[in-house]
């Protein structure tokens, strides 16, 4: 029979082992403790018989998983409960024994807080101590397969069946013990997971865009009349403000220093006005200001004061002759939480 059990057990080891994908927390450690019904199997002897098989067994162990499929454990068990007796003179003799073990566990995982099955191998150590006064030791193969559920992460449930292989041998009586047991656990350590990055949380913002236009590109020397090149630049910055949601538009005219400021400011309102139609042609129906300033705001400030000449100072001056078109709009930037 006992022959049977252990070919059955090595290929049920056997079986768990072939697929062992990974233990569901590489890394980590566990203690635990269990509880169960525990049967000696017997030979055949002459002299001794066991009179009753069934007794129970208790456990501690610690485990310690190395990679993520393979670890290390060790117990120490305490069985009781058993009782021989003499085929000689009848005499029964109650018994227990102590038996330390160390074994190696293979896992397959069910999920990642710990859930799996489970085929371990080892040895143990049995002392067995009959109440006669008698002793027996002896080391003990072991094999085991089982499963377990995790809870959390840190606590789970264990179930299981262990064979322990010639657990007593005196008097021509050969034992083996069976212990199926289940027990609770604690799991410590395993692999640290890393706190998700910030996500980047959208944000509409406002933003302003200026855009100044020459006059000179925009419009024919003295002139208020919008040329095709000075359409094709408005045109292009309202393509361009097109990524903007909800804008408003504004349009301001400027003209050199040279001229009286009556005329000036008249000059600038025009071509402001030139510039304003172009933008309702291309669409544009927010238009907040229109506005011509004449000769303020020169971007040349105090540079053509010393230049001599008519033309020269009118070239020196030509970047205050312009248009500047403002757009203002809503966008959507990643803002970092």
């Amino acid at each position: 029979m006992k022959t049977n059990f252990l070919a059955l057990s090595v290929a049920a080891a056997l079986a768990v082992t072939s697929f062992a994908a990974n233990a569901a927390l590489e890394q980590s450690g566990t203690i635990g403790a269990r509880a169960g019904w525990a049967h000696q199997y017997d030979d055949d002897s002459q002299y001794v018989e066991v009179s009753e098989s069934n007794g129970y067994g208790l456990g501690i162990y610690g485990e310690y998983n190395f990679t993520n499929w393979f670890g290390l454990g060790a117990g120490l068990n305490y069985f009781d409960g058993f009782e021989a007796k003499s085929k000689v003179n009848g005499a029964t003799t109650e018994f227990d024994a102590l038996a330390p073990e160390v074994y190696a566990r293979f896992a397959y995982s069910l999920d990642d807080k710990g859930s799996d099955l489970f085929a371990k191998a080892g040895v143990a150590y049995f002392h067995v101590d009959p109440a006669d006064g008698s002793s027996e030791s002896s080391l003990s193969p072991v094999l085991g397969v089982g499963a377990q559920y995790a809870f959390t992460k840190n606590f789970a449930a264990r179930v299981g069946y262990d064979y322990y292989f010639n657990s007593y041998d005196e008097d021509g009586l050969q034992m083996d013990t069976g212990l199926l047991y289940a027990g609770f656990q604690f799991t410590f350590g395993g692999p640290t997971v890393a706190a998700p990055a910030p996500v980047a949380a959208p944000q509409t913002v406002r933003v302003t865009e200026s855009h100044s236009l020459d006059a000179s590109t925009l419009f024919p020397f003295d002139g208020a009349t919008l040329s095709a090149e000075g359409k094709q630049a408005v045109d292009q910055i309202v393509t361009d403000s097109s990524k903007l949601s909800n804008t408003s538009f504004e349009v301001y005219g400027y003209t050199d220093r040279i001229g009286s400021d009556s005329y000036n400011k008249k000059l600038s309102q025009k071509r402001a006005d030139a510039v304003a139609a172009e933008l309702n042609a291309a669409g544009v129906t927010n238009l907040s200001a229109v506005e011509g300033r004449g000769e303020a705001n020169p971007v040349t400030g105090n540079k053509c004061d010393s230049v001599k000449g008519k033309q020269n100072v009118i070239n020196c001056l030509a970047p205050d002759r312009r248009v500047e078109i403002v757009v203002s709009g809503d966008t959507v930037k990643e803002k970092q939480i």
